[in-house]
């Protein structure tokens, strides 16, 4: 059974993508856009990945990718959100 931010994030992937974000990610596929390509850049993104389920193709479109801003801007902003998520499960 799924603790409820689990619960939260699941839901909140089958409604914005209409997939499973669980079965996503147990099955190597991005949530969002379905790929099964998940080569990350960086550990960073590969525990994005672990957290949302994204492929690093759609982290970049969501959090920019390092041609668009400095990577650092990125760490900061993942780092916040996952201490919000860990300290919450």
């Amino acid at each position: 059974m799924m603790n409820e931010l689990e619960q939260f994030k699941e839901d909140s992937a089958m409604s914005l993508f209409g997939r499973s974000r669980e079965i996503a990610r147990k099955g190597g596929q991005c949530v969002k856009c379905g790929e099964f390509n998940l080569e990350f850049r960086d550990e960073l993104s590969r525990k994005e990945h672990g957290i949302s389920g994204l492929c690093q193709c759609c982290q970049d479109e969501i959090f920019g990718g390092p041609e668009e801003d400095d990577n650092d801007e990125k760490e900061i902003v993942l780092n916040f959100a996952h201490k919000i998520f860990k300290d919450k499960e």
